[in-house]
């Protein structure tokens, strides 16, 4: 049923003729005349009946007036939401995400998301990366904050942020004194660093201290950085870690660049290829926007760890 029509029938009721509904609707008087006959050959029923006295509604427009007295703002609002929808303002998302991305970078992404989408509803699960990766395929996630940049067949991944690497010690250290330490000075130290397995994060720490020719002592491993830092401002060890982890200031603990980096802490933001849902690309593209730029890496280093 044409909308158009439904409306010009309920303005001709409510006004008792077709002059003062053609000014409510901003119509000529024969083209809403000609629309409320168009709805009457769409049902095959009358609806007005003309007389001398002006109009009257017939047994069927009485009918049909009471319902569409309800429908009609219904109507008005599933095409408001429909639009709203088709140009990405609405609708729900659902973002995963692993490590330091919650630090400094998420929060700056859902503040600016929320003025940019006001009325778009985003979710976030943290998940490791391996999880993440079966929710996107399985289509339980619509973007994923990966650390490994190479993506499964119908995914999209683009470089989202690049951090240099960072040491974590106790204030006390003699190495806090410095300000800025070398990846050679941090050999024999206690380190306290990711399990042996656990992703190219890890391996990039070690790779960074192999490359100086340093061979640290691992005295802890645990799975994620707040917990490492925790065990470095106990005095168990150093830890090198990506340098938003910084943004975790606690008591006991002074971080330090590393001189020459030669890699960098990578987080990548994937999507399926086959997702253009305006809401999903609108907010890809803003956390691309937001994403850092790769830090300026030493000459000879490496790409990319992730």
């Amino acid at each position: 049923m044409n909308l158009r029509r439904l409306e010009c029938f309920v303005a001709v009721a409510e006004a008792g003729n077709f002059r003062r509904a053609a000014k409510a609707l901003s119509l000529s008087q024969p083209g809403v005349s000609v629309h409320v006959a168009q709805l009457e050959a769409e049902l095959g029923v009358t609806l007005l009946e003309r007389n001398r006295r002006g109009l009257a509604l017939t047994a069927a427009g009485t009918a049909l007036l009471s319902r569409a007295r309800v429908l009609l703002p219904a109507l008005r609002e599933a095409l408001a939401e429909a639009a709203a929808v088709g140009e990405g303002r609405v609708g729900t998302v659902r973002i995963g995400f692993w490590g330091s991305a919650s630090y400094q970078f998420l929060p700056r992404a859902l503040r600016l998301a929320e003025r940019e989408f006001p009325d778009a509803r985003i979710l976030l699960r943290q998940m490791r990366t391996e999880s993440q990766v079966a929710a996107l395929l399985a289509r339980e996630l619509d973007l994923a904050i990966v650390r490994e940049p190479s993506v499964p067949i119908g995914v999209a991944a683009t470089l989202l942020i690049a951090e240099n690497f960072m040491v974590a010690l106790p204030s006390a250290h003699p190495l806090a004194t410095l300000r800025r330490i070398g990846a050679e000075q941090l050999h024999a130290q206690p380190l306290v660093t990711l399990p042996k397995g656990s992703g190219p994060l890890r391996d990039a720490m070690m790779a960074e201290l192999a490359d100086a020719g340093a061979t640290a002592v691992i005295v802890d491993e645990v799975t994620d950085m707040a917990t490492a830092l925790g065990l470095v401002s106990a005095g168990r060890g150093l830890a090198l870690v990506p340098s938003s982890v910084s943004s975790l200031r606690m008591p006991g603990i002074a971080f330090r660049p590393l001189a020459q980096p030669r890699r960098r802490a990578e987080q990548w933001l994937w999507r399926r290829s086959d997702d253009n849902k305006p809401l999903v690309m609108g907010l890809f593209e803003l956390l691309v926007r937001l994403g850092n730029r790769p830090q300026r890496l030493a000459a000879g280093g490496s790409g990319g760890v992730d």
